[in-house]
């Protein structure tokens, strides 16, 4: 596809159970991800090669409701809502794009992102949920979610999160804003929320391995302020499994979507 040819950028919303796939990002040919699936079905439709971008990388395992992604195309016939139900025609039960808009030239399904929601379930019930494997963390003993909760408090705010990053963080800015953290209880669940406007490698899951760890009652709830303030990942919890984890949501600013906004910018290129 030129890119001085006349084009669209389509934004499409994913879901997916990730439990099948090498996480989101295309790999080697033989290796199954959801990426690939996605432009697989995305070109077959277009009738042309297509490169999809996405809001993150999501790893193996991890699962969405909402994944952002988007991709530029030189077909100008198909309507938005056409393309998403061809898509969709093509994809494997366990993924779906739940909607499609066109977008200004210059949106980014990741540089255009203001924030993420993810989402962690753990269900705590003595029988492992054999329906929901490898959708939920089974925990069979009990968690104190007050303690849990009062300790997720301590991460809302502007924090260095270093010491929730995974040691192979290669970012020097381990600086993020987290708006919410919230624990609640849901059936047999505990679903941990949390919204930020952006996240280290492994940061949810580290979060969760910690407030496991208050939970079952090893650390006091301030013990997150530790961790912060030493940014030594050693004094974290265990990184929670992925099983439990899917990106829930992603927020951008309204005016990236707008279609009627002037734009000078150029398409950007390559993948993230």
């Amino acid at each position: 596809m030129s890119w001085n040819s006349p084009r669209r950028n389509i934004k499409l919303v994913i879901a997916y159970n990730g439990a099948a796939y090498h996480g989101w990002q295309r790999q080697a040919a033989s290796i199954d991800t959801v990426q690939q699936r996605i432009e697989d079905a995305a070109a077959r439709v277009v009738k042309h090669p297509v490169t999809v971008f996405a809001t993150g990388r999501t790893d193996a395992g991890v699962h969405a409701a909402g994944q952002a992604a988007n991709f530029y195309t030189t077909n100008l016939r198909i309507p938005t809502e056409a393309l998403r139900r061809a898509i969709n025609s093509r994809l494997p039960g366990d993924i779906a794009v739940s909607s499609a808009c066109e977008v200004p030239q210059d949106f980014h399904a990741s540089r255009s992102a203001v924030g993420k929601t993810y989402r962690y379930r753990i269900h705590t019930g003595p029988t492992r949920p054999v329906e929901l494997a490898r959708q939920v963390y089974h925990y069979p003993r009990p968690l104190d979610v007050e303690r849990m909760a009062a300790a997720a408090r301590w991460l809302i705010g502007t924090h260095d999160f270093r010491g929730f990053a995974t040691t192979a963080e290669q970012r020097q800015d381990t600086v993020r804003t987290i708006f919410r953290c919230e624990v609640a209880c849901v059936d047999t669940e505990i679903h941990i929320t949390v919204w930020g406007d952006g996240f280290l490698y492994n940061m949810v899951r580290n979060i969760v391995g910690t407030l496991v760890e208050i939970g079952r009652g090893r650390w006091e709830p301030s013990h997150i302020d530790t961790i912060l303030a030493a940014r030594d990942r050693r004094l974290a919890g265990p990184t929670a499994l992925p099983d439990g984890l899917s990106l829930i949501c992603v927020h951008y600013d309204s005016r990236s979507l707008d279609m009627s906004a002037p734009t000078g910018r150029q398409a950007p290129s390559g993948v993230l």
